[in-house]
């Protein structure tokens, strides 16, 4: 049933890009103030060995995104606008097959549905030196971002396993979103220093379907701040082979909120409440090899902290490379192999008999454009400890993604 079911929405999706390009063609306004972007991704997940059980599921998320230039359509200087929705369908290979903490698949949600995920403004002020964007927001945007690494299928490579697991909903992050406002200011071309302030409780926990916007007593915020350096961003970059790779980036983040101590209580036996729920992050990628055909190998690495006291995972780290265009007869495909490590914190294994100390995650990946509109993805990953926990044998999953996009 699940391959009769993808086959049907593949056919449908493929029939949708021909239609749209189509219409693309004798679309004289393309390019006039606006550009309209269309993505779905379809994967077929299997868990061969280990983890919960052996099986296969089919999955997909469709992702539509409008932007808007706002000088140009309204006259309005230095604003621009983007809408985002999503919506998602198909099993859960890692809930039901596998059991990881951090996911085996980075379209895998907890609830199907579809919801409006992003819708922001923003004004820039001297050129792109002052901006500030207000709206809902996906933080992994342009927070937490290592071009490198998002090629990858494990969610990991998105924003870091560390991050993605804390607050009462998650951070605003995939799928579900907050309001925001988010300030960046570029001492120079190369660097940055950007800061954010999100509802510390995206969405509304008690019903994952479709998108809210709501404000409760606790939530609190969530405020993360990062600074970065991009050599490609030089003026001089071009005449000096700049890589546009090559990033270099540091953040802290911090909830305003109290959480309870995995552990410890106060005299009434009540968990302790901590307001000490903060962390940080650093990640790195570079250019180390270009080859004669104009391909290149990039590497990154990527490392987070998390409080123990309050969160199951407490440290990240990931390293990778990325094989781009390396191969004569097929310059535009990508090879990556990535290495994922989730550190389990010592509280909450004291909590939890039988805790692993780590999870850990190997993924090979060959990205292949088949043409303008497609591209297959082979992927395979093997997974240590599971879930952290010693009851769970080591899975190896097998899968492949087909992606279609569009953008006019």
């Amino acid at each position: 049933m699940p391959g009769r079911v993808l086959g049907a929405v593949l056919l449908a999706a493929t029939t949708c890009v021909h239609a749209a390009e189509r219409d693309a063609a004798v679309d004289e306004d393309a390019g006039n103030g606006y550009t309209l972007g269309i993505m779905y991704r379809a994967d077929v997940v299997s868990n061969v060995s280990g983890g919960l059980k052996r099986g296969t599921k089919a999955l997909g998320n469709l992702d539509a995104t409008l932007d808007l230039d706002l000088d140009r359509l309204a006259g309005w200087s230095g604003m621009t606008a983007s809408f985002h929705a999503i919506a998602s369908h198909g099993g859960k290979p890692n809930t039901y097959l596998v059991g990881s903490n951090q996911g085996v698949d980075n379209i895998e949600v907890e609830t199907n549905t579809a919801k409006l995920f992003q819708a922001w403004i923003e004004k820039q002020w001297q050129g792109d030196r002052f901006s500030a964007r207000f709206g809902l927001y996906d933080l992994n945007s342009e927070f937490y971002v290592s071009h490198t690494s998002g090629m990858f299928m494990h969610p990991a490579p998105g924003i870091g396993s560390e991050m993605a697991q804390t607050g009462v909903n998650g951070p605003s992050v995939f799928p579900t979103s907050s309001l925001v406002l988010r300030l960046r200011y570029r001492p120079s071309d190369e660097t940055y220093l950007q800061a954010v302030v999100l509802d510390g409780v995206p969405g509304d926990p008690d019903n994952p379907r479709g998108t809210h916007i709501q404000f409760n007593d606790g939530d609190g915020a969530l405020r993360v701040v990062e600074a970065g350096y991009i050599p490609a961003l030089a003026k001089d970059a071009e005449a000096r082979g700049l890589s546009p790779t090559d990033k270099y980036a540091i953040g802290v983040w911090s909830y305003t909120s109290q959480f309870e101590d995995l552990a410890e209580v106060d005299g009434a036996g009540n968990p302790l409440m901590r307001d000490d729920n903060r962390g940080f992050y650093v990640l790195a990628e570079r250019t180390v090899h270009y080859g004669a055909q104009g391909g290149h190998t990039d590497v990154f690495a990527r490392y987070g902290r998390s409080n123990g006291d309050i969160n199951p995972l407490v440290g990240y780290g990931e390293i990778g490379i990325v094989f781009d265009g390396l191969i004569r007869q097929r310059p535009r495909d990508k090879i990556g192999v990535s290495w994922t490590y989730g550190q389990i914190g010592k509280k909450y294994r004291a909590v939890t008999p039988g805790s692993e100390r780590h999870e850990t995650a190997w993924e090979v990946t060959w990205r292949a454009p088949v043409n303008d509109w497609l591209t297959i993805q082979p992927n395979l990953q093997y997974v240590i400890h599971p879930g952290a926990t010693a009851d769970v044998e080591d899975a190896t999953v097998l899968g492949i993604r087909f992606e279609m996009s569009l953008e006019k």
